[in-house]
């Protein structure tokens, strides 16, 4: 059988193909398709349906954070190293395989396979694992390092092509050379090492889509880009008789506005503060009635069942709030369930999204808040994108944000699946012609 790689490019959307104007490279795959994301569209919960054929409710990744606070089964499986026991509370880019419930694809097929800059895949989703994995020093330092199994690849790598550059892979300066190393490194393990299946996850068309937004020319001439950087790999499986295969996770929608459900939640009495030694306002998790754990355009609010009723109330009030899903029903009806969601889950209007902040103003911030921190903040923050230059700190100011994604798109705003096989085939009794995004594991197992 051939061998496959499947090379994943975040924000790559039927939107962004057209504003591109059809990179030849990309339109020279035989098919093409746009296909139906799952709730929420965001990296985590869309990888792991990717590679399990399984829905949020299903293999847990409800987010691309997790509320641990009181959740001893998850304690067990969390990163605690680099001074985090802040992580026992809300957790944001956990790597253990184990969290994720179900197996991978492959995981009956015996075939080698290579995760590549995917989440959940340490420390045996895979024979081949290459993931960033910086370590923290207590003076808040940040050293770019990679984790990889075997031990002694990613030192092979950075002696080839340098160290990761771990500040171009996220941060106000994200961006192409990141995707330069990571598709180089690619090529060197599709070569050296021989997997059967690589996965390969490229980010960078996501950080201008939320610095501009999918209407700016700046993102389309990045896919362009990309496209090209992406060349010699996809010319290079096909030379060795494999199959080539390119998806988008998601695609970005112009956003305006932002509300901010753990602020509504404190003034409403129900989320409680405490000082940080500096006297900055953290959430106090045990004392709080209701505490929102954000990610983009979806929320999930974990409350005391006594205070729910209020709780949906001051939320309901937020503008940017388009949904507000209460019972299992309803929550069932886009994909979400168990014990990891939400008491409520909130989704955004498609043309907002959902910050994290609690404080009233910058002097309650903890130092934190004011730098790339992508572990310690409870919510993911796209102002991590931008620096200001005035403060020499991130920005705080949330209209600076002008894409977003996660709550259910409009057909143009899904991603774009290219392959040199024929694709796969909408399920039996949906309602759309277009496959969706838990029908791709049983695909890909399919070529192997």
């Amino acid at each position: 059988m051939p061998r496959v790689a499947f090379i994943l490019v975040a924000g790559l959307d039927q939107h962004l193909f057209n504003q591109a104007g059809s990179p030849p490279e990309l339109a020279g795959f035989r098919f093409r398709s746009s296909y139906q994301p799952v709730v929420p569209a965001v990296t985590s919960s869309m990888q792991a349906t990717l590679t399990t054929g399984l829905s949020p409710a299903e293999h847990g990744i409800i987010a691309n954070g997790l509320f641990t606070h009181a959740r001893s089964d998850l304690h067990a499986k969390l990163d605690l190293s680099n001074f985090a026991p802040f992580r026992k509370q809300t957790s944001f880019w956990e790597q253990a395989n184990s969290l994720v419930n179900g197996p991978r694809f492959w995981h009956d097929t015996n075939k080698k396979t290579a995760m590549m800059f995917w989440q959940q895949s340490m420390p045996d989703a895979a024979d081949i694992i290459l993931t960033p994995k910086p370590d923290h020093t207590p003076d808040g330092k940040t050293i770019s390092i990679c984790w990889s199994r075997p031990t002694d690849l990613y030192p092979r790598l950075a002696d080839k092509l340098g160290q990761f550059p771990l500040h171009h892979y996220w941060g106000p300066i994200a961006g192409r050379p990141s995707s330069e190393w990571i598709i180089a490194s690619a090529r060197e393990v599709w070569q050296t090492q021989r997997p059967d299946l690589l996965l390969l996850y490229v980010p960078q068309l996501d950080y201008n889509l939320q610095r501009l937004g999918p209407d700016s020319p700046v993102p389309a001439k990045e896919a362009t880009d990309v496209s090209r950087l992406l060349m010699p790999l996809i010319e290079q499986v096909r030379a060795d008789g494999g199959i080539p295969v390119v998806a988008g996770d998601y695609g970005i929608t112009a956003v305006n506005q932002a509300d901010m459900p753990n602020l509504a939640l404190r003034r409403a009495g129900l989320l409680t503060t405490m000082p940080d030694e500096q006297g900055k306002l953290l959430i106090d998790y045990a004392k709080s009635r209701a505490v929102a754990m954000v990610d983009h355009q979806i929320a999930h609010v974990y409350c005391d069942p006594h205070t729910l009723e209020a709780a949906v109330e001051s939320l309901r009030l937020l503008p940017s709030v388009d949904r507000v899903l209460i019972t299992p029903s309803e929550k069932a009806s886009v994909g979400l369930g168990g014990d990891r969601t939400g008491t409520v889950v909130l989704l955004s209007r498609r043309n907002a999204w959902f910050a994290h902040d609690w404080w009233e103003s910058d002097a309650e911030k903890p130092a934190w808040q004011f730098s790339v921190d992508i572990h310690r903040k409870p919510g993911y923050d796209p102002r991590e994108l931008f620096f200001d230059p005035e403060k020499k700190c991130i920005c705080q100011d949330v209209r600076r944000v002008k894409g977003s994604h996660g709550a259910p798109p409009d057909p143009e705003n899904f991603p774009m699946l290219f392959a040199d096989v024929p694709l796969p085939a909408a399920r039996n009794g949906s309602s759309s012609a277009l496959p969706h995004a838990s029908d791709i594991a049983a695909w890909l197992q399919s070529q192997l």
